[in-house]
């Protein structure tokens, strides 16, 4: 699929979703229909329950105690490296904008498709968030019934292009809950996503063992070619690996500069042999092949009056890549276990965090109200959610105009 097609599959399926909430809040009759099939709907969002009022279970006391402690670590956890990541990052935007240098690399960029993110990894991404919030909602559920607390519904959806899923627990029971029930219950998701993230990264690293028998090199890599200048003039195919131009085999920048530094200053001829890079198909790995070509690229006076010896390729010297024999089951697991780590933890750092919204959010407004400081609550969530919609915005920003 093109990324074109892509893209407009994307779109088609965000205006469906937006079309279904016009029509349930203009007609009574759709509404009804909609419900009957239970299905919920709101902007962007939609949403099917699966599962009627589940009702308490008993557990032991050891049993509560030990998710209750596990989730405040997991919490802990991720409000440091939240807390830490924004600190870290605003001392280094104040400190590059007051000696006039433009802002730092934002360590958080919005997840949009095909403009922050390459839709070759749209699949295994898909993947990961769902794995991620039906694990987050589960350990919810749970939670809430070993704690003795009602579930009314649970079921799965899509927000915008993003696979979602709920539980609704019983608010009455909830809030007549003891505290630390309510504890235990608002950080199991998180709990659930660290743990989720920390055994991908475990699987991970059993996959890269066998991973690295299939890498060769060290190459030097040709990434890219200037379209004005020698090497772009002759329609050479990149990425690919530079196996030797004119017959001398390149394996560093030196020899590389060596050779195409001959002749500066009069007309030459470089043939270039070069063996091409075969992308898999998603999360941009790419498998050395067999297919080997020649390029001759003229090198005139006048280019070398412009551009002095260079010939206009962009090169990465000393890499490593995956030979043609690597298994494409090894590459894809190794792409759908880092975006699980990633997906995970990411999820577990946001929803730590006091942004209203998030678990965060609703933890330390009961830890506050216990003590009567709701305007507390409301500075720091507020600064917080300012702080974070900044280092968004830049990463947003950056991603728009690399």
């Amino acid at each position: 699929m093109s990324r074109e097609m892509a893209l407009t599959a994307l779109m088609a399926l965000v205006i469906a979703e937006l079309l279904l909430y016009y029509l349930s809040r203009n007609s009574q009759s759709f509404k009804e229909k909609l419900s009957k099939l239970k299905l919920i709907v709101e902007p962007g969002v939609l949403m099917v329950d699966l599962g009627k009022r589940v009702k308490p279970r008993s557990a032991g006391e050891h049993v509560r105690y030990s998710l209750l402690v596990l989730s405040v670590v997991s919490l802990v956890i991720s409000l440091y490296m939240f807390y830490s990541t924004i600190a870290s990052y605003m001392m280094e935007l104040f400190s590059s904008l007051s000696s006039g240098g433009p802002a730092p690399q934002s360590p958080m960029v919005p997840v949009i498709p095909g403009i922050t993110l390459g839709l070759d990894i749209l699949i295994p991404l898909l993947i990961s968030v769902g794995m991620g919030l039906v694990a987050h909602e589960l350990f919810h559920m749970l939670t809430a019934i070993i704690n003795g607390i009602p579930v009314e519904s649970w079921g799965v959806g899509i927000a915008l292009i993003f696979p979602v899923a709920y539980v609704r627990v019983s608010e009455v029971e909830f809030s007549h809950s003891k505290l630390n029930a309510k504890v235990s219950v608002l950080c199991a998701g998180i709990m659930a996503n660290l743990a989720l993230g920390l055994v991908s990264l475990g699987f991970l690293g059993l996959v890269a063992q066998p991973l690295t028998t299939y890498l060769e090199g060290p190459h030097m890599l040709i990434l890219g070619v200037e379209p004005n200048m020698p090497a772009g003039r002759v329609g050479m195919k990149t990425p690919a690996i530079l196996e030797d131009i004119n017959g001398t085999a390149i394996d560093s920048l030196d020899k590389l500069r060596k050779v195409l530094n001959t002749t500066p200053s009069e007309t030459a001829v470089f043939k270039f042999r070069i063996r091409a890079l075969v992308e898999v198909g998603f999360c941009g790995y790419y498998r050395a092949s067999e297919e080997v070509s020649e390029y001759l690229v003229l090198r005139s006076s006048e280019d070398v009056e412009k551009y002095g010896y260079r010939v206009g390729v962009v090169v990465a010297p000393s890499a490593y890549v995956y030979s043609s024999e690597t298994p494409t089951y090894l590459l894809y697991s190794s792409c759908q276990l880092q975006l699980l780590y990633i997906v995970n933890v990411s999820l577990a750092i946001i929803n730590s965090a006091p942004l209203i919204v998030t678990d965060g959010g609703r933890l330390i407004s009961e830890l506050l109200k216990k003590v009567r400081a709701e305007k507390l609550d409301r500075v720091i969530q507020w600064t917080t959610i300012v702080l974070t919609a900044l280092i968004v915005s830049i990463g947003l920003v950056q991603s728009l105009y690399r």
